[in-house]
C-alpha cells in the first residue's frame, strides 16, 4: 500500500469536529481547533510546511504520530523528502476517506495524537499542500491541511525507479540431465531432462557430442528426448540448455557383440556329399538394434591349423544345404557372425562333425604300346621270340581307393588290355598299388599281374601318376608304365605304357 501525506492549506481555523462513525471511523466536518491542531500557527506558506515536518521543536511529535500508526518508513528519508522535495497546492474532495490525520490531545501538554480513519464530510474541499517521497521502496504522498497542519500520510505505490527497489530478477533455471550410464552399440538412449525455474519461453535444447538432437518446450518442467545411438564405442557426453543455463550428463557406449550359434546335420556326414550347415540360432546382443549380417565357417581337418574350405553367408540366408566336406575323418566347423554394427562374435562357435568315407571307386580308359620278348627254351632254345612287338594298346579299368592315411591311398584295379593288332594278346590285368595323395593329384607304385592267361603273362611293377582336371578332383589325366619281372634286365624291350583318363564319382577333395 502506498500511503500520501499532506499539509492542509489554511484556511478560516474555525476548529476541528469529529463524531464516531460506523467501525470506529471519525467524520470530521470542520478543520482548525486551535485545542486540536497539529500545528500552533498553521502553514500559510511551502516553507511553512518545512518549518513544521522537521523542525527541533516538532520533529518528535511528527515521528511519534507515524510510529502510532505503524508507518515502516525511515526518518531520514521523510526528512530528507520535506527538505528537498517539490511542494504543491492540492484540494481534497468531500467524502474523501483519509487513512489517519494528524492531532494533538486536548491537555496541556497537547501531545501528538494518530486519528485514524478520517472521512473528511465537510461541504468544501480541504486547500492542502502536498509533496512525494519514498522510504524502504514504497512512495508515499504527504499532505498538510493550510487551516491546522494535522498532516496525514498515503502510500501511492512502489519504488521501482531505483537500483536498490527494482524488483529482484527471478533465479536462474536449475538444469538437470537423466540417462542410463552405459548403452550397448547402437542401442537408443532415453534422456529426460527436469529444470527447475524454467524461463518463461519454457524452451529446452538437447544436445550429443556438440550436435544438437532435439529441442522442444518444457511440460511441468521436464523434457524428454531420445539418442538413437553410436555404431562405434565411446563416450557421448549429452548436454541440455535452459534460459542460457546447461545441464549434463555422460553415456558410455560400450560393445555388445553378437553371440553365434552352430549345427550340421547330418552327422556323421559323408565325405563329398552335402550337408546342411545352420547358423540361424545366432543372435545379436540385447539392446543392439538390427540383426546378424553375416557368418563365416571354416572347415578344419584333423590337425585343425589350415582350413580345408571357408563358406560364407549373408542375412538374411544363415543357413546353407550345399556345403561339402571333401575328406573323411574327423571335421571340425567353427564359425563367427558379424552384426548390422560390424561387431564380430568371439563366444566358442564350434561344431565336430565325423565324415565318412563314399566309397571310393573309380573307371578308366586308356591308350598306349607294349615291347615284350620271351625266351621260349622249349620251341626255339637259342631264340628270342618278340611278342605284341611294339604293339598298340587301348583298356579299360574299374576299382578302388580306400585312404589309408590322411595322404595315404590303396589302389585296387581290374582291368581288359585290347591289342589293337592281335586279338590273341587281348587280355585281363589286376593292379595294386599305394598311392601318395597330392593336392591337385597323385603319385604311387605296386604290383602288376599282367596278360592273365597268355604265355607273356606275369608279375611285373607298376608305376602311375595322375593331375586332376577339375576342382573336385572328379576327373583326373593318368599315365603307367609296367616292367615284367621275367625280363628286368631286358628293359628296353620289354615294358608297357599308356595314358588316359579316370573318372571318381565320390572324390573327397
Amino acid at each position: 500500500m502506498k500511503l500520501r501525506l499532506a499539509v492542509l492549506v489554511p484556511a478560516l481555523a474555525v476548529g476541528l469536529i469529529a463524531v464516531s462513525a460506523e467501525a470506529q471511523q471519525h467524520r470530521a466536518v470542520r478543520l482548525g481547533n486551535p485545542a486540536t491542531r497539529f500545528a500552533k500557527k498553521p502553514p500559510k506558506k511551502a516553507d511553512d510546511v518545512r518549518v513544521l515536518l522537521r523542525s527541533d521543536k516538532n520533529k518528535a511529535d511528527v515521528m511519534e504520530v507515524l510510529r502510532q500508526v505503524g508507518w515502516k518508513g525511515n526518518a531520514e528519508d521523510f526528512d530528507r523528502a520535506v527538505a528537498s522535495a517539490d511542494i504543491t497546492e492540492v484540494q481534497i474532495q468531500p467524502g474523501t476517506r483519509l487513512p489517519f490525520m494528524a492531532s494533538r490531545e486536548r491537555t496541556r501538554k497537547h501531545q501528538p495524537h494518530a486519528l485514524m480513519d478520517v472521512l473528511w464530510a465537510g461541504k468544501k474541499p480541504i486547500d492542502a499542500y502536498a509533496l512525494e517521497m519514498t522510504s524502504n521502496c514504497v512512495r508515499y504522498r504527504v499532505v498538510v491541511p493550510k487551516a491546522c497542519g494535522n498532516f496525514w500520510l498515503e502510500e501511492i505505490g512502489k519504488d521501482t525507479t531505483s537500483q536498490q527497489c527494482a524488483p529482484a530478477p527471478p533465479p536462474p533455471p536449475v538444469v538437470s540431465v537423466t540417462s542410463p550410464g552405459e548403452a550397448c552399440v547402437t542401442q537408443p538412449v532415453d534422456i529426460t531432462v527436469n529444470v527447475q525455474n524454467p524461463p518463461a519461453d519454457l524452451r529446452v535444447t538437447v544436445s550429443a557430442n556438440g550436435s544438437e538432437l532435439q529441442s522442444g518446450s518444457l511440460s511441468n518442467g521436464s523434457f524428454r528426448a531420445t539418442f538413437p545411438g553410436l555404431t562405434q564405442p565411446g563416450p557421448v557426453e549429452i548436454t541440455a540448455t535452459s534460459g542460457g543455463v546447461t545441464g549434463r550428463t555422460t553415456v558410455t557406449v560400450k560393445p555388445c557383440l553378437p553371440t553365434c550359434g552352430i549345427t550340421v546335420s547330418p552327422n556323421p556326414a559323408k565325405a563329398g556329399k552335402p550337408v546342411t550347415v545352420d547358423l540361424t540360432s545366432s543372435r545379436v546382443a540385447s539392446g543392439v538394434k538390427g540383426g546378424i549380417r553375416s557368418a563365416k565357417v571354416e572347415v578344419l581337418g584333423k590337425d585343425k591349423t589350415q582350413p580345408e574350405s571357408t563358406v560364407e553367408l549373408t542375412a538374411p540366408t544363415l543357413s546353407r544345404s550345399d556345403v561339402v566336406i571333401k575328406k573323411s575323418g574327423p571335421h571340425t566347423l567353427r564359425a563367427t557372425v558379424t552384426d548390422e554394427a560390424g561387431q564380430v562374435s568371439t563366444n566358442a562357435c564350434q561344431t565336430d562333425v565325423d565324415v565318412k568315407s563314399a566309397f571310393p571307386i573309380f573307371a578308366g580308359a586308356y591308350g598306349g604300346k607294349e615291347r615284350l620278348t620271351h625266351d621260349d627254351a622249349s620251341d626255339h632254345p637259342d631264340e628270342v621270340v618278340p611278342f605284341s612287338r611294339c604293339s598298340p594298346l587301348i583298356g579299360f579299368e574299374v576299382g578302388v581307393q580306400p585312404m589309408i592315411s590322411e595322404h595315404g591311398q590303396v589302389e585296387l584295379g581290374v582291368g581288359l588290355k585290347i591289342h589293337t593288332a592281335n586279338d590273341a594278346h587281348t587280355a585281363p590285368y589286376v593292379d595294386g598299388a599305394i598311392n601318395r595323395v597330392l593336392t591337385r593329384g597323385f603319385f604311387g607304385g605296386g604290383l602288376t599281374w599282367w596278360d592273365i592267361g597268355k604265355d607273356s603273362g606275369g608279375v611285373g611293377l607298376l608305376y602311375q601318376g595322375g593331375v586332376d582336371l577339375d576342382k573336385e578332383g572328379k576327373w583326373q589325366l593318368v599315365a603307367q608304365g609296367r616292367l615284367p619281372f621275367f625280363s628286368h634286365t631286358e628293359v628296353a624291350n620289354n615294358y608297357q605304357i599308356w595314358g588316359g583318363f579316370r573318372f571318381l564319382p565320390n572324390s573327397s577333395k
